[in-house]
């Protein structure tokens, strides 16, 4: 059976009957035929091919999406997500406009309104989408610029967010702590302000596909079977597909979505692409979406400590990153991350409260616990950039050995 497709929807294993010309466009000379490399795939999208026909008796067929629920198709192509309560909620993040740095005490009230209005807009808008209505995208661009903004006021507040997560709420807060690691990277890697935000935004967007991927199977505590797994791989197409009728979505954007899965040796999928054919945003963002996956819970695998999780990065970047970024990463969120827990010379455990940009080796800690006799001790707040008795960090700590909870000793100014 013969069917149009439009390019997004091409995947490997699926036979071409026929690329459909477009003026201006140039034709390859192999018009027909089995698709078993995703780098042919990024070749047509790369020259501009828009649409082809594929054979569904010699390859694959493009997967349906999930039902809709009740809901009259024809509304659903104009029944665009609104809500009230997000746009009152964006209406204040759009006031904190200053870029300029701030102290983490001042700036932990505008990081709480941005991660809480985040989640707002990811949860509504998987709602939406299994509702057959389509997202707002304009809420996804107006909480990348406030995440952008927080970034660069004090990108430790957003950051310490990220470690309090609720694991039935893993798919929302998840999107929305890869957006925060990513514009950190971003931010430190020099990219234009216009194109931070770009990747923060494909960071928030880049699961919407899991909408269409039953809910059964991230809530399991045990392994998928094959067949499942195969499943899931297609919410990368699912999120594809999702974006690919929005044209204010850029490429940077989609870049993120369709990569994220993607792996520098070309294990990854859907194209199995390798090295630089994946773009420099999707190598940048597989790495973000790896660190956040391993170090917080979720229903199936415990979380391991921020300093075990940069290690795992380094271990992996040897196959499945871009080594020099996965290092540049590493550098950007600190040597020692904050909200991990390290040990300092004289036997006392300390929480990384904050970065010292001037000294990475040298953050601001909150002393909670004394190894030597085994007992917490009173929690003290400790510059190690000004004079503290020749006090450093010797090594990382995992909090389970001491039964420690990282959340209970933030500054005192974040009552949670």
């Amino acid at each position: 059976m013969l069917k149009q497709i439009p390019i997004t929807d091409l995947t490997v294993d699926m036979y071409i009957s026929e690329i459909i010309e477009s003026a201006g466009v140039p034709m390859p000379k192999k018009k027909r035929g089995m698709i078993r490399d995703g780098r042919i795939i990024s070749k047509f999208i790369e020259i501009g091919i828009e649409h082809i026909v594929i054979d569904t008796k010699k390859g694959l067929d493009v997967i349906e999406m999930a039902p809709a629920n009740d809901v009259d198709s024809d509304l659903a192509e104009t029944d665009i997500l609104s809500s009230q309560e997000i746009e009152e909620e964006l209406d204040v993040l759009k006031k904190q406009t200053s870029i300029q740095y701030q102290d983490l005490s001042l700036e932990w009230g505008n990081a709480k309104d941005i991660f809480k209005t985040s989640v707002n807009i990811m949860q509504k808008s998987i709602e939406a989408i299994q509702n057959n209505k389509k997202i707002n995208t304009e809420y996804f661009n107006e909480a990348a610029k406030a995440i952008s903004r927080s970034i660069m006021r004090n990108k430790d507040a957003l950051t310490w967010l990220g470690k309090i997560r609720n694991t039935s709420s893993y798919l929302f807060e998840h999107s929305v702590n890869t957006s925060i690691l990513m514009g950190i990277f971003a931010h430190a890697h020099g990219f234009s302000n216009e194109n931070i935000e770009l990747c923060v935004t494909g960071a928030l967007l880049h699961d919407l596909g899991q909408a269409h991927i039953e809910d059964e199977f991230f809530q399991r505590a045990g392994p998928l079977t094959p067949k499942e797994f195969e499943q899931v791989k297609e919410h990368v197409n699912f999120g594809v597909r999702i974006l690919a009728e929005d044209e204010s979505i850029s490429n940077i954007i989609m870049h993120i979505v369709h990569e994220h899965h993607e792996r520098y040796d070309g294990s990854g999928y859907p194209n199995k692409l390798k090295r630089d054919e994946i773009s420099i945003y999707g190598r940048m963002f597989s790495i973000v979406d790896t660190y956040d996956a391993v170090t917080n819970n979720r229903n199936y695998s415990e979380a391991i400590p921020s300093s075990d999780g940069m290690r795992t990065l380094l271990q992996l970047g040897r196959k499945h990153f871009d080594e020099s970024l996965v290092h540049q990463f590493i550098k950007c969120m600190g040597i020692y991350p904050t909200g991990s827990l390290a040990k300092l010379n004289n036997g006392l455990l300390a929480v990384v409260i904050a970065q010292n940009p001037l000294s990475p080796l040298k953050p601001l800690v909150k002393v909670i616990f004394n190894t030597i006799n085994n007992a917490y001790v009173k929690p003290q707040m400790l510059n190690l950039m000004r004079d503290n008795d020749n006090q450093k960090i010797v090594s990382y700590e995992d909090p389970k050995s001491f039964d420690i909870k990282i959340q209970d000793f933030m500054p005192e100014e974040m009552n949670l």
